[in-house]
């Protein structure tokens, strides 16, 4: 592809970017911020909060059908219904107690990005390797090469 070679084009998580600041710079700041996405998210404890909301919605699924009488085939249609529920209520639960900001109070502020322009596979075939950087930036806006 001719904009591999593009000192402002990088590749991450399978898809084709472009900035104004060099690909070496806008690379490292991207990182950056995924690692600090990556440890608020493990610091707000999704994954604890669905898993309770989960088992509880199972349990209440098992319990109301126990005193229901319900037959057992019923129990593998609603058992899964149940747990859905129980993992949407954990997780808004989770969200009413964390921080209002969604952001884990040890952290420090989000590191910022220069912007970043997803560039469309049929721009990146298109596009001439000697192409500038607002060239890309509009042509991928536009989602075709003129």
């Amino acid at each position: 592809m001719a904009l591999d070679d593009h000192p402002n084009v990088f590749r991450f998580d399978g898809r084709i970017w472009v900035s104004t600041a060099p690909r070496e710079d806008a690379v490292a700041q991207l990182r950056a911020q995924r690692a600090w996405d990556a440890q608020n998210a493990k610091l707000q404890r999704w994954w604890v909060a669905i898993a309770i909301g989960a088992a509880g919605g199972v349990a209440a699924t098992l319990m109301f059908g126990s005193a229901a009488e319900l037959a057992p085939a019923v129990y593998l249609l609603l058992l899964p219904i149940g747990f859905g529920v129980g993992a949407v209520l954990g997780a808004l639960l989770n969200k009413r107690f964390n921080a209002p900001d969604a952001q884990h109070s040890s952290l420090p502020p989000r590191p910022a990005t220069v912007p970043l322009t997803q560039v469309p596979p049929r721009v990146a075939r298109a596009a001439p390797a000697d192409a500038g950087v607002t060239d890309l930036i509009e042509w991928s806006k536009r989602g075709f090469v003129s």
